[in-house]
Parts: structure tokens; C-alpha cells; sequence
């Protein structure tokens, strides 16, 4: 049955005013979408929609669907597997949104097809209650528990303060907008004290727009792509609001997980003819290794440089000052992916990109930034 899809879209929402509400009315723009059956058709970027739509009743992603597709990019093919399940589909902005999908299928169960597809694109998938998340490899069972660790907190809440949450609303903000400004936006908008803000790192989204999330749920989705959550409590009377505490998205679920997971060492030789460190020569040769390290990695610079010295059985001295003349915030988000990798080369490709410096002596790794020229 095809979905209604009037009004006019309105102009781009700043951070502030595009933030849900449980009485805004989500506009829409009705050449952006086509009714299809019981589905709309849903067109993604990154972890973010283009445009806004409204949600069909999802599919049996039991049923059976036959279709080929030959090379087309993971953001276009999610959506296009959205319109088929009637649910959005969200690509991990850790995941390339241009990877070409190619797949086939014949009388296959819908949730296979998508789990093919995320695992093309070097991903898998979680499915949750309101959205379909294709994420880095790893991160699915742990994204799942997380959504159930959640919806259990809420259950603990008095029902006034859970009202808060649960309503659904909807989200969208223009391109640029930064997920901390969006989530300390969201909890004054709603009256809702929330600690820890800080810990979410500095970047940008891409334009976004999606009806149907809860606070809670519209929260979450802001904080999963840099591993964190939050954690719900009940405010003491007479307050009527529940207060949240952002902490790592595996923290407090067992088994304990991590999602940026440093290998055990390998045995085996360094790999010949690759540079020591950022610099060649200028950086020293580290001691003769016979460990080798692989490594996937989206984390704030910071804690992996801590995590990764003490694999190494190293101390770690970051020159802050130094980062800060250069404009490296410590919390920057680093993505990495190396395997079988010496000791020198898993630094290299954490450190390169950012054009910074490392040392090893006395036990201690020594990072900064080296003043420009």
C-alpha cells in the first residue's frame, strides 16, 4: 500500500532547531520519494540519509527476493535493500560508502542477502528494533547487546521518566553539524542532564533526516560510530527526568568486548623495505622484533596510542602542546587497518597520516609533532 508523502520541505535546520521533538511534524519532500508497494525507496551516505522520508511497515526479511547487482556502491545498494525490508538501513561511517557491491541472488531470505552484502563491503550486519546497521566487522553482535543493555536501563526507569525517551520523534541536521553539538543539543532540548559530553570526538556528519527514533535510540545512533553509548539512570524524586552518563559502548556487557582489537603478536620477520616511522630517516630503528601485529582500528588518537604502548610494554609520553600548535585535537578519531605488521609499521600507519613523530627510548614511546618548516 503506498505511503502518503505531502508538504514541502523546509529549509536546512541549524543544530539547535533541527533536534527532535515529540510535536514536531517531520516535511518531507515528495519528488524524493517513490512509493513502491509497501516500501519508500531510501538513499544513503555514510551513516546519514539524503533528504527525509516516511517509514513503510517493514517486510519478513524471511521473504524470499531474487535480484543482481553488478558493482553498485554500498550506499546505493543499502538503500535499495532499505526499500526492500521497508526499514532504514544504515551504513557505518567506518565502512567505505563506495564500495562496489556485486551479488547475486535467487530465492534467497532478505536477511541473507544483506548479511552478503555488509560482508562484501567488509562488514556485517545488526539488526535492531528500529533500523538495519551495517557495521565493521566485529561490531555486530557487540551493537546488538548494546541496543538490549539500553532497552533494559529504560525498563528500570520510573514510567514518567521513560516517557521522555521512548517518544518517538524526528532527527535531521545539515551537513557538517558535529555529533557533540548534536547530542548536547538533544539533552538541553529535552531537559535531560547528561555527563560526560567531552568524551565524543570532534567530527562532522553528513546531512541527515529520519523520522521514527526515540531520544534514546536517535542518541545512540549518534554515539555508535565512535563506540560509545549511554548509560540511563533514574533521577532521585522530585526530579522528573532520567539523567545519562556517556561511557564505551562495551562497558558493562559481558562478556566484555573490544571493538578496536590490537591481535596477539605473531611470530615472524619484519617486513623489508618499509620505512621505521613517519620520517624516513629521521626516525630510529627500533629494536630487532621477531612480533609481529595486525590491527583494525576506529578510535580516538589518545587511547589507542595508551592501549598500543602498553602491548608494547612501553610508556607513553604524548606531546600534547605540540599536537596543539598543529591543531591535532588528542581525541582525533584515528582509522587504521594494518596486518602482520612490525612494531614500527603498526606505528607508522596510526601516526602517518597525521604527519606525526614517534621515538622509542627507555621504554617509553614519545609521539609529537614536529614544528613546520
Amino acid at each position: 500500500m503506498p505511503v502518503p508523502a505531502s508538504s514541502q520541505r523546509s529549509a536546512e535546520p541549524t543544530a539547535q532547531d533541527a533536534l527532535p521533538s515529540a510535536w514536531a511534524t517531520t516535511s518531507v519532500n515528495s519528488t524524493a520519494l517513490l512509493a513502491i508497494g509497501a516500501a519508500l525507496l531510501w538513499v544513503f551516505v555514510g551513516w546519514g540519509i539524503i533528504g527525509a522520508a516516511c517509514l513503510a511497515a517493514p517486510v519478513d526479511l524471511d521473504a524470499p527476493i531474487t535480484a543482481t547487482w553488478s558493482g553498485i556502491a554500498l550506499r546505493e545498494w543499502a538503500g535499495r535493500v532499505g526499500h526492500t525490508a521497508g526499514i532504514p538501513v544504515l551504513v557505518d561511517r567506518r565502512l567505505n560508502p563506495s564500495t562496489a557491491i556485486r551479488l547475486e541472488c535467487h530465492e534467497e531470505p532478505l536477511h541473507e542477502v544483506i548479511a552478503r552484502g555488509a560482508a562484501f563491503a567488509g562488514g556485517e550486519v545488526a539488526t535492531l528494533d528500529s533500523s538495519i546497521r551495517i557495521v565493521p566487522r566485529g561490531m555486530g553482535s557487540l551493537t546488538s547487546r548494546a541496543e538490549a543493555a539500553r532497552k533494559t536501563r529504560l525498563a528500570s526507569l520510573p514510567s514518567h521518566q521513560r516517557s521522555v525517551l521512548d517518544t518517538p520523534m524526528a532527527w535531521q541536521w545539515a551537513a557538517g553539524a558535529r555529533p557533540r553539538d548534536l547530542v548536547a543539543a538533544a539533552a538541553t532540548k529535552a531537559g535531560i542532564t547528561l555527563e560526560d559530553v567531552v568524551l565524543i570526538p570532534h567530527d562532522h556528519l553528513p546531512a541527515m533526516s529520519l523520522p521514527g527514533l526515540t531520544l534514546a535510540e536517535g542518541l545512540d545512533l549518534l554515539l555508535s560510530p565512535f563506540d560509545l553509548r549511554i548509560d540511563w539512570r533514574a533521577a532521585p524524586a522530585p526530579a522528573r527526568m532520567p539523567t545519562g552518563r556517556i561511557i564505551a559502548i562495551d562497558a558493562g556487557l559481558p562478556p566484555p568486548a573490544a571493538t578496536a582489537k590490537l591481535m596477539k603478536p605473531t611470530a615472524g620477520k619484519p617486513t623489508p623495505g618499509k620505512p621505521p616511522g613517519r620520517r624516513p630517516g629521521s626516525q630510529p630503528k627500533g629494536p630487532p622484533t621477531e612480533h609481529t601485529y595486525s590491527l583494525q582500528v576506529a578510535a580516538p588518537l589518545e587511547e589507542l596510542l595508551a592501549a598500543i604502548a602498553t602491548r608494547l610494554g612501553l610508556t607513553l609520553d604524548l606531546d600534547r602542546e605540540s599536537l596543539t600548535r598543529r591543531g591535532i585535537a588528542p581525541r582525533e578519531i584515528v582509522r587504521a587497518t594494518v596486518k602482520d605488521a612490525s612494531r614500527d609499521e603498526l606505528l607508522a600507519a596510526i601516526l602517518g597520516p597525521l604527519d606525526l613523530t614517534w621515538t622509542v627510548k627507555d621504554d617509553t614511546l614519545q609521539v609529537f609533532a614536529r614544528a613546520r618548516d
